[in-house]
Order: structure tokens, then sequence, then C-alpha cells
């Protein structure tokens, strides 16, 4: 938007006794009547009653650059439908609009073509980001009759009422509306912080990723001297998760915001457990907004409902983070009971995260593979993927952490048809931790690649290895308790908690799961292992790795 000073600011940021049209002694002049070499009616346009209203028709132009379009049923002034204008017709004209330079040729194209709304608002809009950056100056064209006929087009209803009401970022449909991305961005410096997060929410149910107008939000909600309330922090987190735009200042803001007003709730846990979950989602671990969190549904246990617990358990266990201070909310937990819950698969969610926490009870784990319970979960349809493989990892961990465990088993035909693969940005990965392995391994039967544990997960090699760390081959070592079985999992981008550079919850738990059948695991995180990095580098960290997993100096 345009900054403006003096006697300018007061021209077009007020508004003076507005025209009233419907006066006989007040000639009008359409903006299609305008012509900038008719003396009579430049000279009538310079009136002091039309510098009046010209002031206020600029003002109201610049204003409407983010102001609500009028409902349906009124008349809309100067604008022609959008059909009746042919597709190429509007390309050459935005392509005119593009290649406009200054004012001249900037105004050219109002002055010879028949121009939609949406070409008047990109208009003004470069003019305002023209006079902005003070490449040109407001007086160098706000009485230019071209400029006017543009400020007509987006004032839409020419009353007195109409154009008085026009407020900056009084509604958001024009930015929302705006098809260049880039363009709707400049408009978010005039929004205030409820409306910065309407449009967020806005993008979220409209599905739109649009990068440079997130960007755009998130810099400038990041600007303001307000703290986020917990309703818009919650909103926010919510739209950042859908959207998969986890920028990392916007959030260590909102979680400090969340931490500073978090005492001031006291009867709305929706709000919080909104914010739990979002972080979860995320993989964002602000241990000290945790914290808070927890300590929250602590002390308000009296209004915090089982599935907020529920929710909880699945964000601590998502990244592997249980505050110190947290013991009675785990207690609390750990009550919860299947009737508690709505669906079956929440019970199967909470189970698991128990699993993850390392709290769940042998009695929790069986009622998840009973026939009863898996009929319920078939009730409903198939029973998704994800559902599908945390059952086959409960059920490996039953029977590798309770020997004699005579209860109900995983039916076999679940596990059957369960896909476990990795996304291309998690293979390219894997791979090149695989090619630095044949330095150090070089034969085919000293090194299995891409195992499958059998336990609803992947482990991306094997390999087996001497006191000396000399490898072994895979086949020798079989059943020789003398050599160190080695299970390798790499861990990418995805397998990572944000902020805090940790293993997901689940990835964690693979470990113990590989541990408890005799692996040693050696987990090789993308935060210390770098693909780009020379060879002998790669080789070098591996080595060392693998030395200090033998000798027991580090255990994962």
């Amino acid at each position: 938007m345009l900054k403006f000073s003096g006697s300018v600011i007061w021209r077009l940021g007020t508004r003076a006794i507005p025209r009233n049209y419907s006066s006989s002694s007040a000639p009008v002049i359409k903006a299609d009547k305008l012509n900038p070499n008719d003396d009579v009616t430049i000279k009538s346009a310079k009136t002091k009653d039309d510098d009046i209203q010209n002031s206020g028709l600029v003002a109201a132009a610049f204003a409407h650059l983010t102001s609500p379009d009028p409902p349906e049923g009124q008349k809309r002034a100067q604008v022609p439908s959008p059909k009746s204008v042919k597709p190429n017709k509007n390309q050459q004209i935005d392509a005119q609009i593009a290649n406009a330079s200054n004012i001249a040729s900037l105004l050219l194209v109002a002055e010879n073509a028949i121009v939609s709304r949406r070409h008047a608002l990109k208009m003004v809009s470069i003019l305002s980001e023209w006079s902005s950056s003070n490449k040109v100056q407001i007086s160098d064209f706000e009485k230019d009759p071209r400029f006017l006929k543009l400020c007509r087009i987006l004032a839409r209803t020419p009353t007195a009422h109409a154009m008085s009401s026009l407020n900056v970022a009084d509604d958001l449909s024009t930015v929302l509306g705006i098809t260049g991305d880039d363009e709707a961005a400049r408009l978010i410096t005039n929004l205030t912080l409820p409306q910065m997060v309407k449009v967020m929410k806005a993008l979220h149910q409209k599905g739109r990723r649009s990068t440079p107008l997130l960007r755009a939000l998130a810099h400038n909600i990041v600007k303001q001297p307000e703290v986020i309330d917990l309703k818009k922090s919650a909103d926010l987190l919510f739209s950042m998760a859908s959207l998969n735009f986890p920028d990392p200042v916007l959030l260590d803001k909102i979680c400090h915001d969340v931490i500073t007003l978090l005492p001031t709730n006291s009867d709305k846990p929706a709000v919080v457990t909104s914010i739990m979950v979002s972080l979860g989602l995320m993989r964002y671990r602000h241990q000290d907004c945790l914290s808070a969190l927890a300590a929250w549904m602590q002390e308000h246990s009296e209004v915090t409902r089982s599935s907020d617990l529920a929710a909880a358990a699945q964000t601590l266990a998502t990244l592997d983070y249980v505050p110190r201070e947290a013991e009675p909310l785990l207690r609390a937990i750990d009550k919860l009971q299947e009737e508690d819950l709505r669906a079956p698969s929440s019970w199967l969610e909470l189970v698991f995260s128990l699993l993850v926490l390392g709290r769940a009870s042998e009695r929790r784990l069986r009622s998840t593979l009973s026939a009863g319970f898996i009929e319920t979960l078939l009730a409903a349809g198939e029973i998704p993927i994800p559902a599908r493989r945390k059952l086959i990892t409960i059920d490996a961990y039953i029977s590798l952490a309770y020997p004699n465990y005579t209860g109900p088993r995983l039916p076999e035909e679940i596990p059957v048809g369960v896909p476990i693969v990795y996304t291309k940005e998690k293979s390219l990965y894997v791979q090149s931790v695989m090619d630095t392995f044949r330095s150090l391994v070089s034969a085919e039967g000293f090194l299995k690649k891409d195992c499958n544990s059998n336990m609803g997960f992947l482990f991306d090699a094997e390999l087996a290895l001497d006191a000396k760390c000399h490898p072994v081959s895979l086949q020798k070592a079989a059943n020789n308790k003398s050599v160190f079985r080695i299970a390798v999992l790499c861990l990418d981008y995805h397998d990572m908690c944000r902020k805090t550079a940790a293993p997901l919850g689940v990835n964690q738990l693979y470990t113990k799961l590989l541990q408890m059948k005799g692996y040693k695991v050696l987990q090789i995180p993308y935060t210390e292992y770098n693909p780009k990095d020379k060879l002998v580098t790669r080789v070098q960290y591996i080595e060392k790795r693998l030395k200090d997993l033998v000798s027991d100096k580090r255990a994962s």
C-alpha cells in the first residue's frame, strides 16, 4: 500500500463532505467518457468539488485492494462480465500490464482496453508498489482520468455511504481472490493480525498452498508486536500443519506466546488439545511448550476430557518426549479404558502411543489383538494400512516381551499385502549410505540391504562384525554368539523431530524391537551424515560409529 505525507495523507486518508451524486447541481463525469485530450473534461475534473471527490475515490481504490465485494445483488459499475471478454484478449491485457515500465504505458492500457476489475486491481497494485518504493509520486497520476477510471471500477458502488465506508483491509476476499500469489503477498502488510490469521485459515480451507503468500503471512505475523491469543495460535498451528508449512520462526513465536497465555485459560481444554495435536502433526518438539501444555492438563484435570488425554499421549509419543513433571498426566492416561474413547481406531492409537512411551501393559496390548476388537475395526470398512502396521508391530512386541504369552494373536490375513515403501527422498538417502558401506563391506554375503523386520517396518541393512570390527559373513554369523549382528536404520528429515534434533518416537520403538531380537542398532541421522560429503569423510564417520557400537560406547 501507499505511504503518503503532508496534505496528501489528509486527502487520501479522510473524507471531506461526500459528494451527493443525486444532487442536480453536481455533474457526474462518466469514467468511459473521460478523455485526456478533452480540455473541458480535464478542467471540470479540477474543480474544488471534484478534487474532494477524486481524492476520496483514490483513497477508496487503494483501500479496496483488501476491501470486501458488495453483495451479489448490487449492481457493479463499469465491470464487464468475464464471459464477455475473450481469453486471448485477457492474456493480451495481462501482457501489456506486465510489460508496462512507467505511468504512461500502464495507464495507456486503461485508456485503450475494456478493463475488468481484476486488471484494475493489478494496475492500482503496481502503482501502489511504485509509489511505496519512491519510483513515482502519487501526484503524478492521482488526477489522471484514466487512473480515476480504475478507481471507479474498484469502488463499484458510487454512493457517498459506500465510498466513506471502505476501510483498508476491511475484508480478505480481495487478497484471496487475486490470481497472482506474489501480488497477493504484497497486500499482506496492510492486514491486521486477526485478518492475517483469517487468511491462513482460508488458505487451509481452500487447500491452497501458496508458498509466497504463506511466507508473507509468516513474516508479517512474526513482526506483530502483540501476543497471539490461544485461539488464534491454535488456528494458525492447525492451518500450518494442514498446509505442511512448518515455518520455524513463526512456530517459535506461537509457542512462546502459548506459554505466556496458558495461565489465563481455565476452562477451554479444546484449544489446548488443538495446539498439542498440531505440534505433533508438524513434529515440532518445543520442549518448553509441551511441558507447559502437559502441566495445564494436569492442573485442570476437572475439565480435561478423555479425548484430550489420548491426544496428549499421541503427541508425546510422536515426539518421544515426556516432561519430567508429567507423571500425574501419564497416570491419568494409564487409567483410560476402551469405552472412554469413541472409536476403536482411537483406542488402537492410544495403545500404540503407550507402547512407544514404554507404558503399555500386557492387558492393553492383548485388547487390540482380540477377535472382538479386530471385528469392530473391520466393521468400519477395510483396516487402513497405517493401522495394520501398528497391529503388526504390537503383535511382534508382545511375542518378544512375553515369551510365555498365550493370549490372542493377530489374524494371519491382517499382515498380508501391507506395503512398506520409502519416499523418493528417503530412498536417495538410504542409497547414499549403502554406497558408503560398500567401501567397508564389499562382498555381497557380508551385507544385506532392504531387510523386512516382519514387525511392521523395514531396516536398511544387516551386517555382522567380530570383536575387532572386521566383517563376518552373515551365513557364519547366524548361530555365532561371539559376533555382533548390526541393524542399520537410516533416519532422514522425515524421521526426525523439528527444532530438537531427535528421532521420532516410532523410530525409537523400532530400535527397541531390533535390540530385543539381538541386534545392535546403528542409527544414521541426516543431522550427522551428509550425502554430499566426500566419500572418505562418510566412510570415516560410519567406521567410527561401528567401532563405538561394537565397544558399547554407543548403544544406538
